[in-house]
């Protein structure tokens, strides 16, 4: 279910991109690509895939915890279903990295990256830029699901040791959270009907 909701995002970005930099959207090539930013060559590596390009890390994840106490049972078509466990809800941590050999063009990427997030900071199902048969695809995540994505600024100390532990050298970059991923199991351990009244008995 996460890799469906990075997949939103990053081909909904890469469509900004393409359009305000005149691009022709149906473009074989992607201007943004989800990869390891530590696999790149200024990281060492000869070949990752990566140049040239704004890359979306995963680099953390969190709980909600403020959401861990929900209730198992939900009610669907007139019916009570209980999962085994409440679904946990977590936040992402995203590196969007301007991996791009011209500074300028780097910074003009990562300042892209920002108008994106500043004009849209809600996505879900309902509303994602994709044929209906992408969206029927994802069977873990409702389609009336709000993933909220808001910037996430470092220190510089904690800049230094996120890089530091990337092994590269800092590039230009902005790291967003990405909140309230609900993770649920596809099991339903029971399920009964609705109550809809109480008797009491004397």
């Amino acid at each position: 279910m996460v890799d469906q909701v990075l997949d939103i995002i990053v081909r909904e970005l890469d469509s900004y991109i393409k359009s305000v930099n005149g691009v022709d959207s149906s473009a074989t090539e992607p201007i943004v690509e989800l990869g390891n930013i530590a696999g790149c060559k200024l990281a060492g590596s000869l070949e990752s895939g990566v140049e040239q390009k704004v890359v979306v890390s995963l680099v953390n994840i969190a709980e909600e915890s403020t959401l861990k106490n929900k209730m198992p049972g939900q009610q669907r078509g007139g019916g009570t279903f209980y999962e085994e466990y409440p679904p946990v809800h977590v936040n992402l941590y995203l590196l969007f990295t301007a991996n791009f050999e011209k500074y300028n063009k780097a910074i003009s990427h990562l300042f892209r990256v920002m108008e994106f997030f500043q004009g849209r900071k809600e996505f879900g199902l309902s509303d994602a830029l994709f044929p209906a048969e992408h969206i029927n695809e994802v069977n873990n995540l409702d389609p009336e699901d709000k993933i909220l994505v808001e910037l996430h600024t470092l220190n510089f100390e904690q800049i230094n040791d996120l890089w530091g532990s990337l092994g590269g050298k800092q590039m230009p970059f902005v790291l967003y959270r990405a909140r309230l991923i609900p993770i649920r199991m596809q099991r339903q351990t029971g399920r009964a009907g609705v109550i809809t009244e109480i008797g009491v008995t004397i």
